[in-house]
């Protein structure tokens, strides 16, 4: 029932073209997203190559009609029926079947692998979208500000109040500002269609979502372990480990001969021959057959499958290393980001507001110059910028931790 209305959530947002929540949104790109539905298909496939590996051998049947000049010299006719078979005597089907299995155990793997990288993906875009819509959302508080203040000096100008250089100054600068608002919505639209693509085509108009800033604080060495525990391509080097290991096995056997069972029936008509007469008779065969493994004697493909079995083990060291390094970068840079977004407080902006205000009353009344109050438009847009950039990357550097980890939540 609970995955019955999350697909009806799922499916009224489709609809409305409007992803509410960030999790709803990571629901439509684990069923929609177009490149990991593709990538889906290799475990199939590999799933698939697993159970042809199970195939035996084919029996061979062969079958001959001989014709020894019965009709001038009746030596008679004959016919032969043979069926043989290949049976490998390090059961090389058996080692086959293994080596297809940890393959098809590799690629889920790497396939929760490459939805790990695709979340983290699709948190950042999610962040960088919210990212655009305050800017927009705060350039167009500016830009709409500074158009009445250009209007209300146009009128002040026209009744001789104040000169018009001034209201020629303040409707450049109104200009400029809808410049920076339409350069802004356009940064938005293109983060919605980001958005679209990693949904998989979902109709995004809007987000209406504050995003979270998770402020928390672990020991290195439990998020080292936890990584080493969950990541799945930790996990897919530990099974190539495994993989060369059954290659190795597969390439002996395959160098093991292989025995051939034989057996025959032959039916022989009676030669009516006057000097070599003979009766019809039927004859049974059954023999084995034994190659002679010459080419056992070169070991080159056997010693390259026991130099990948070292190569797996120090890829799988390597991996363990490279995931304690990449925890550790990532919880230091979520670490920084959150003092970042802690030192950039919303008391600041609170001040840089009043400011501001206060400078446009002063120049509405005629008690200071444009200029200060575009001064403190600036100081104020690029305090708030920085604030609203803080407030993103917390979440972005969550989401780059958690990725580093494997993990979806701590």
């Amino acid at each position: 029932m609970k995955k019955f209305f999350s697909f009806l959530l799922v499916s009224s947002l489709c609809m409305t073209g409007m992803a509410q929540t960030l999790e709803s949104f990571l629901a439509e790109v684990e069923r929609s997203n177009a490149a990991y539905i593709a990538e889906k298909f290799n475990v199939e496939i590999a799933e698939a190559q697993a159970i042809a590996a199970k195939v035996f051998n084919d029996p061979e049947f062969t079958a001959e009609y001989s014709d020894n000049q019965d009709r001038t010299l009746m030596m008679g006719r004959s016919v032969d029926l043979g069926l043989s078979y290949n049976f490998n005597l390090a059961n090389a089907r058996k080692a086959r079947i293994a080596v297809a299995k940890e393959e098809a155990e590799i690629t889920k793997a790497l396939l929760e692998d490459y939805f790990r990288a695709l979340r983290y993906e699709a948190i950042e875009a999610w962040s960088n979208a919210w990212q655009a819509q305050s800017i927009l959302s705060l350039k167009r508080s500016t830009s709409e500000s500074m158009e009445a203040i250009a209007v209300s000096d146009s009128l002040k100008a026209a009744l001789g109040e104040i000169g018009r250089v001034d209201a020629l100054e303040s409707s450049i600068e109104s200009k400029a500002m809808k410049g920076d608002l339409i350069q802004a919505e356009t940064e938005y639209t293109n983060a919605l269609i980001t958005l679209s693509y990693l949904a998989g085509g979902m109709d995004i108009k809007d987000i209406h979502e504050e995003i979270a800033t998770p402020v928390k604080e672990f020991p290195i060495d439990y998020l080292v372990a936890l990584a080493q525990d969950n990541r799945a391509d930790i996990r897919a080097a530990y099974l190539s480990k495994n993989l060369s290991e059954k290659n190795l096995a597969l390439v002996k056997a395959q160098r093991a001969p292989d025995l051939g069972v034989n057996m025959g029936y032959s039916y022989n008509t009676e030669v009516r021959n006057e000097i070599a007469p003979a009766p019809m008779f039927r004859g049974v065969t059954v023999g084995v057959s034994i190659p002679l493994k010459f080419s056992s004697a070169n070991k080159g493909e056997r010693v390259a499958a026991e130099k990948a079995v070292l190569q797996a083990e120090a890829a799988y060291e390597a991996a363990l290393k490279q995931i304690e390094t990449e925890v550790k970068m990532a919880y230091s840079s979520y670490r920084a980001a959150v003092k970042t977004y802690e030192n950039d407080s919303e008391e600041t902006l609170a001040q840089a507001r009043t400011i501001m205000e206060s400078s446009k009353a002063a120049y509405t009344k005629g008690d200071s110059s444009l200029l200060d109050y575009l001064l403190a438009v600036q100081v104020f847009n690029d305090i708030a910028e920085t604030c609203i950039g803080a407030k993103a990357a917390v979440l972005t550097k969550w989401a780059e931790l958690l990725a580093a980890i494997g993990v979806e939540s701590i």
